[in-house]
């Protein structure tokens, strides 16, 4: 038997009993009904030849597929690396139960959790149906099977990643990472080769069937759009791309769930004043800047926990952040390269809308990650307790550990701009949109860092946090763009344009005009919206740090 009827019970019965279960299938349920109460005719006819149902079909169908990013992978991500810091894992492994019944009863129950997620859109659907020129077969069977191997997909990737990570947030951090490559940078070869024959040309479109967006467009749009990014011919092709990715990712966890694997000694490594003189020189000229080093004291000018925050955490470390900014360097001119050699006949203003949606992606990625610990993997390790023992202030920790992520983000922002300079080189007429592209970004930044940080403070532990923020990241910046798809029928122009206002990759998008958002006037509102609102999650903070700084 491939799982066991106790470990699903469990599994499923915890996360049933959860109020973030509650609440998420309450929303999608609501959503999805007013989606449909939007646009419902009053003058009870069925529209049978017109595109009204598919109005109304395509933002429910990205809405749904949004859900299930935003909602499914939280919970595989924690599953197996919280037994192991509990030390339940252990436990199970040694017991009778076997480690196809353990993975399986944990994959099926998230599975199950997510169909009912999925089902309570079914009503929803059958509005759909109801209004007339939707086909069952053709529409409304490919997007459930879309949304149910999209679940099965996300969860077999979460449980690989977390029986792999150290702690919950990181396994959050690298889960949400993952599905984003998945959904869209295995769009980007093909995007960029454009229909050519060979072996790049199958590779290429070989990764497009991983994604699930050349599936959704496939259904909700005609044939013609989906050959111009030469996305998968159907949904078949994706659904059978998730079932081998997800047997593939499930050999590899069954594989890290041996119990030898697990009880396999560390090595113990070398000490860095341990190696020669040669070799301590070579890593001082490597990294720079130890991060571990206390030769010296901290000035009085500089912020300790800033500094602290630095030496402690990963991504704070020197080399990880020359890694980070090496990517989003080499990446920003790869794109200009494509624009300025007419590999694929975009436009530059296209490419800058490209490269200005995977600055946003990159963001929303590592934003949460660095804040979203910032008070509650304090709170949950022990460390606030010594930081309430410090005479800081609650000011100067809250300053302190912003700039730290802030300074961070700004160093990644940074390395994407290279790309934005060759553009202003091809074509200098851009270059007032160019900066007015950057403001929005640097907004985009402050919004991610405070919202981020605000919710972490209200956290006690850093997974939750963590999952959390990039529930409400998400929302704000892929939630505002699904109202942009509904646009024209039901929303009007201007009830689109007052939503995408709190959106500042929306107002990237409008000023660099990309097709679509060329239509909008969202600068310097966007950018005063988006000010206010850091503002206040900063006052906020400042505030809940106040308290926590307060005795018991």
């Amino acid at each position: 038997m491939l799982f066991n009827a106790c470990v699903l019970r469990r599994e499923l019965l915890d996360r049933l009993r959860a109020t973030q279960t509650f609440a998420s299938i309450f929303v999608c349920a609501v959503v999805s009904s007013v989606l449909v109460w939007l646009r419902w005719p009053t003058d009870s006819r069925l529209d049978v030849v017109s595109q009204g149902a598919m109005q109304v079909f395509r933002p429910l169908a990205y809405t749904l597929a949004a859900a299930v990013i935003m909602l499914v992978p939280a919970f595989p991500a924690t599953a197996l690396v919280s037994e192991r810091r509990s030390g339940t894992l252990s436990l199970m492994l040694n017991s009778p139960l076997s480690r196809s019944e353990i993975y399986f009863g944990k994959l099926i129950s998230n599975f199950l959790l997510a169909t009912i997620i999925v089902s309570v859109s079914l009503p929803a659907l059958t509005a759909c149906y109801a209004m007339g020129g939707l086909s069952i077969s053709q529409r409304i069977v490919p997007l459930i099977a879309i949304l149910l191997a999209m679940s099965i997909q996300f969860s077999a990737l979460g449980l690989w990643i977390s029986s792999r990570a150290s702690s919950s947030d990181a396994s959050l951090r690298w889960t949400y990472a993952a599905v984003l490559a998945v959904v869209v940078l295995t769009l980007a070869p093909s995007a960029m080769i454009g229909r050519v024959e060979g072996w790049q040309g199958n590779m290429a479109r070989w990764m497009t069937t991983l994604s699930p967006a050349g599936a959704l467009r496939g259904i909700t749009s005609s044939q013609s759009a989906s050959v111009e990014l030469d996305l998968a011919d159907g949904w078949v092709s994706y659904v059978i791309a998730a079932v081998v990715s997800s047997a593939i990712a499930a050999l590899a966890t069954l594989w890290n769930l041996s119990p030898y694997r697990s009880d396999r000694p560390k090595p113990t490594g070398t000490m860095s004043q341990d190696r020669k003189t040669a070799a301590r020189w070579f890593r001082r000229l490597n990294f720079l800047i130890d991060p571990q080093s206390r030769k010296a004291g901290i000035p009085r000018w500089l912020n300790p926990v800033m500094v602290k925050e630095f030496r402690t955490r990963k991504f704070g470390r020197l080399h990880w952040l020359i890694r980070l900014v090496a990517f989003c360097g080499i990446f920003s001119l790869l794109l200009t390269v494509v624009a300025a050699t007419g590999t694929v006949s975009w436009g530059v203003a296209r490419i800058a809308g490209t490269l200005a949606l995977l600055q946003i992606s990159l963001l929303v990625v590592l934003g949460p990650s660095l804040a979203s610990g910032l008070i509650a993997a304090e709170r949950e390790t022990g460390g606030w307790q010594l930081l309430r023992m410090t005479p800081l202030s609650a000011v100067r920790i809250v300053f302190g550990k912003m700039m730290s992520v802030v300074w961070t983000m700004a160093i990644i922002l940074l390395a994407t701009l290279p790309g934005y300079l060759v553009m202003m080189w091809i074509q200098p007429s851009i270059a007032p949109q160019v900066q007015r592209v950057v403001i929005s970004l640097v907004i985009a930044t402050l919004l991610v860092v405070s919202i981020s940080s605000m919710i972490s403070a209200f956290w006690s532990n850093a997974a939750a946090a963590t999952a959390t923020s990039y529930s409400v990241l998400l929302m704000l910046f892929v939630g505002t763009l699904l109202v942009w798809l509904a646009r024209g029928k039901p929303f009007g122009h201007s009830v689109v344009e007052r939503v995408l206002m709190i959106n500042p990759a929306a107002a990237a998008l409008a000023e660099i005009r990309t097709p679509g958002f060329e239509e909008y006037n969202l600068t310097p509102m966007c950018w005063w919206i988006g000010g206010v609102i850091s503002s206040i999650c900063v006052l906020v903070l400042a505030v809940r740090t106040w308290q926590l700084t307060k005795p018991d």
